[in-house]
């Protein structure tokens, strides 16, 4: 009896450290390898990427804050995935080219971005936050489009 779970232990500790390796090597030792903004996301679709694309997701952004401060949470994920996805496709279809111009901002928005469609979809979400990153994004996007030589949304 005391082989089997001297055994039992043994499997488990290796096991255990098997999977403790595994986690270190994709994260790697700085803790970024497995960030999904390290590198730019892959666009989705199209966007209209032009003066008039970030006045329409100025606006659109404004939904979501909007219906999340409401306490919507529907009508926050409709303003955010809503109309084939014009919103959310938007700011994947910006991020490779703002990190030409600036990384560290399209890594801030990437993020912002990522924060948020994770609350949308949390098994019990949080309006407080998604709100907050919906005006996070939206400020932002709106750096983003200054930087990209558009004026700023909104103002």
């Amino acid at each position: 009896m005391r082989g089997d779970i001297a055994l039992f232990l043994g499997l488990v500790t290796v096991i255990g450290g098997g999977v403790f390796a595994a986690i270190f090597l994709l994260v790697g030792s700085d803790g970024a390898g497995s960030n999904a903004c390290a590198n730019p996301l892959l666009p989705i679709g199209e966007s209209d990427i032009s003066q008039k694309g970030f006045q329409t997701e100025d606006v659109g952004m404004g939904r979501v804050f909007q219906a999340a401060s409401a306490s919507n949470l529907e009508a926050a994920n409709d303003a955010f995935y809503g109309n084939n996805s014009e919103i959310h496709n938007f700011t994947h279809n910006i991020d490779a080219g703002l990190r030409d111009v600036d990384e560290e901002l399209a890594i801030d928005l990437c993020e912002s971005v990522i924060t948020l469609e994770e609350a949308l979809y949390a098994e019990q979400p949080d309006l407080a936050l998604i709100a907050s990153q919906a005006a996070r994004a939206r400020a932002l996007l709106r750096d983003a489009a200054e930087a990209l030589g558009y004026a700023r949304p909104g103002e």
